[in-house]
């Protein structure tokens, strides 16, 4: 379901929960309409804007409760985690952005001036008395967990929220670390800046410019400020701010000192590594996400640095403010990372979302007043409550083939916020109940949409694969063997074969009537890769063997005029499609998610 420029589908996910899932459209688009190949079709279903406003708020709110129900299934999973590790006497825990910092190596001028800066503002032992301070309420913790009644929850009521153990733990511990990390004036680690004029192409200019260096200048001034008020915030989540400005503060710092752009790494520990067997097996992808990647690195870099300098206009007019310099990080991390792989072979890393430096750290916990016994009985409330509210959760949002999928839950959502058939008649122009009359099935589901709702016109947007071999027809109008060369996976010029796609030799999703005899020459094709895998065995382990017969098994619809197989993509790169120009392309190329 498209609204506006968002889209609400369902996806089965690997923890057994089915949940709702919000895309912006250009990148559902891409990722399902280029790199999977689909063709998709579009029925344009007129409805009033009050009806559509409800249907939105509706789905919205869906989404809004579900992440509140993992979020609390997370808190309760953390509370676990954190009593199983004081029971076995691990007295410590990771925090966001510890990890920026280097704890054995001596203070430099740069972090000795953020501690004589605060020091300056708060006096000379306020950050020992408030570290003091903050150990005395982490003592008064108790280590009590939320317990959670074996009642159903439901997916249409936002939870109460969890008295999160973890969650105070983490917060007490973050401020902590935030305030010794200025009063020892720790100095960033060097392995997590990255210098960009490692990473310059020929005709690229090297170090900062007047403009850049004015802007950051005037940038650094406001992380000062931020270091400075940031202790005494009313937030009760100020401790990973405070080490993200510290840390920023000394990039910029050595930026200036160096007079070359320098950025902390904004990849977090969850980024998938993708390995050097990969990157060989896919050079041009690599090169030309790279490319990619460079070209808007310096899109956003001139972007950022675009407003006037210190000598045109005061400091609250200068361009580089926190989303800016985030974004020029996020941008500079991605590029650098690619060029990488791309120069030396070896593994990359990728990421989805917004990237924030976030390096995590170990720091120390007191032991806990308690005896063992005491520990172990909330260690086993917190396993308790964590698996009975998964169990909760795999109730309120379950998968089945035929009741509950993604075709019946997004009618089942549909229908919901009219609450009878007369008022969805009336919005909608019909009503669909669902799973009934075969709507479990989305082929079928598409059809019964056109039946009975108010459509008034049907888009149909041809997979990447039809794309380019329209577009090559009409580019070359003489050439009487393009089908022929484009039919099949030996000679085509637009599918390069991508790891992942079973073996198959004819495309059938073009044809019709032929689709069968296609079909067949497909199973037996996978056939044959299974067989040549008996011979492959010892050095891949059964995956051609196993590769050939799930191609056979995807054959066997196309015996009965049916298609699932289409033949998939890793990057695409269309000039003539503007709608997805500006998204992130790395992540889905090497880590792609799609629902079943």
């Amino acid at each position: 379901m498209r609204i506006n420029n968002t889209v609400y589908h369902f996806q089965y996910f690997p923890d057994g929960l089915f949940k709702l899932v919000r895309e912006r459209w250009p990148y559902f688009r891409y990722i399902y309409n280029d790199l999977e190949n689909r063709t998709l079709y579009v029925a344009h279903i007129h409805i009033e804007n009050g009806d559509l406003q409800m249907l939105q708020e509706h789905l919205d709110r869906y989404y809004l409760i579900q992440e509140a129900h993992m979020s609390r299934l997370g808190e309760l999973s953390a509370d676990t985690q954190l009593l199983n590790d004081l029971s076995r006497g691990h007295f410590q825990m990771s925090v966001n952005g510890a990890g920026l910092f280097s704890f054995d190596s001596p203070s430099d001028d740069v972090s000795a001036q953020l501690r004589s800066a605060v020091i300056d503002t708060y006096g000379e032992k306020y950050l020992e008395r408030t570290m003091e301070t903050l150990d005395r309420e982490l003592s008064k913790i108790p280590l009590i967990v939320s317990t959670v009644e074996p009642i159903n929850i439901n997916n249409d009521v936002y939870p109460l929220p969890v008295k999160s153990l973890s969650r105070k733990y983490d917060e007490n511990r973050l401020k902590r670390t935030a305030l010794l990390v200025l009063d020892r004036a720790l100095s960033v680690r060097k392995v997590e800046l990255t210098d960009m004029d490692h990473f310059v192409r020929p005709g690229d200019r090297r170090g900062l410019t007047k403009n850049e260096r004015d802007n950051l200048s005037a940038y650094a001034e406001i992380l000062m400020a931020s270091v400075i008020h940031l202790p005494t915030s009313s937030r009760p989540d100020w401790g990973y701010p405070l080490l993200l400005a510290n840390a920023r503060y000394q990039a910029v710092m050595w930026s200036l000192k160096r007079n070359r752009l320098c950025l902390l790494d904004p990849f977090p520990e969850s980024a998938k590594s993708v390995f050097p067997k990969t990157l060989e097996e896919n050079p041009t992808v690599t090169a030309r996400l790279a490319d990619r990647a460079w070209r808007k690195y310096w899109d956003i870099r001139r972007s950022a640095f675009a407003g006037p300098s210190l000598d045109e206009g005061a400091l609250d007019e200068v361009a580089l403010d926190e989303r800016a310099y985030n974004r020029l990080e996020e941008s500079a991390g991605r590029f650098a990372e690619l060029e990488k792989g791309r120069l030396t072979g070896n593994s990359i890393r990728v990421a989805y979302g917004r990237l924030i430096p976030s390096r995590s750290g170990m720091t120390p916990l007191p032991a806990p007043n308690l005896s063992p016994q005491t520990i172990n009985q909330s260690l086993s409330e917190a396993r308790l409550s964590r698996d009975v509210y998964n169990d909760q959760l795999k109730r309120c949002y379950p998968y089945n083939l035929i009741n509950y999928n993604c075709a019946t839950e997004l009618i089942r959502n549909i229908n919901a916020p009219f609450q009878s058939q007369n008022r969805v008649t009336e919005a909608l122009g019909g009503e669909i109940v669902p799973g009934k009359d075969f709507g479990f099935i989305p082929f079928h589901l598409f059809g019964l949409v056109n039946d009975r709702f108010r459509v008034t016109e049907v888009d149909v947007l041809p997979g990447y694969r039809k794309r380019m071999l329209l577009r090559t027809a009409q580019n070359e109008p003489e050439n009487t063997s393009l089908y022929f060369r484009e039919c099949n996976t030996l000679t085509s010029t637009l599918y390069p074969g991508v790891e992942g796609d079973t073996p198959f030799l004819l495309f059938t999703d073009d044809v019709v009537w032929i689709r069968p005899v296609y079909g067949a020459i497909n199973g037996a094709y996978g056939l044959i890769a299974a067989a040549l895998g008996i011979f492959t065995l010892p050095l891949d382990g059964g995956d051609l063997s196993l590769a050939g017969l799930k191609g056979t098994l995807y054959s066997l619809p196309e015996l009965f005029f049916f298609n699932i197989r289409k033949g998939s993509f890793n990057y695409v790169d269309d000039p003539a499609d503007s709608e997805t120009e500006t998204l992130e392309r790395s992540a889905p190329a090497f880590d792609r998610h799609v629902s079943p």
